[in-house]
């Protein structure tokens, strides 16, 4: 069983990254940790996609600099996470 609830399908893309960044913060878990990441990036990726990603998260609603997805360095530096 999952310790978090479900996160609401009336939730924004953007919402969400909130919602999983807190989960994330609120586990010590390795494994639960790589499945949150593994979400967060899903929904990174689908907020490039659809082309109308118009403000970077706050701090609080992003992962720790070393579990956040490179593609949102990327996206958002115009540059790859690290050199």
């Amino acid at each position: 069983m999952h310790p978090f609830p479900p996160i609401p399908f009336t939730f924004t893309d953007e919402e969400r990254l909130g919602a999983l960044a807190m989960q994330f913060r609120g586990t010590r878990r390795d494994t639960e940790r790589q499945d949150i990441a593994r979400e967060y990036a899903r929904t990174v990726n689908r907020l490039i996609q659809a082309g109308h990603w118009y403000e970077m998260p706050a701090p609080e609603d992003q992962l720790p600099y070393d579990w956040m997805p490179p593609e949102f360095f990327e996206y958002w530096l115009g540059r790859p996470d690290r050199p």
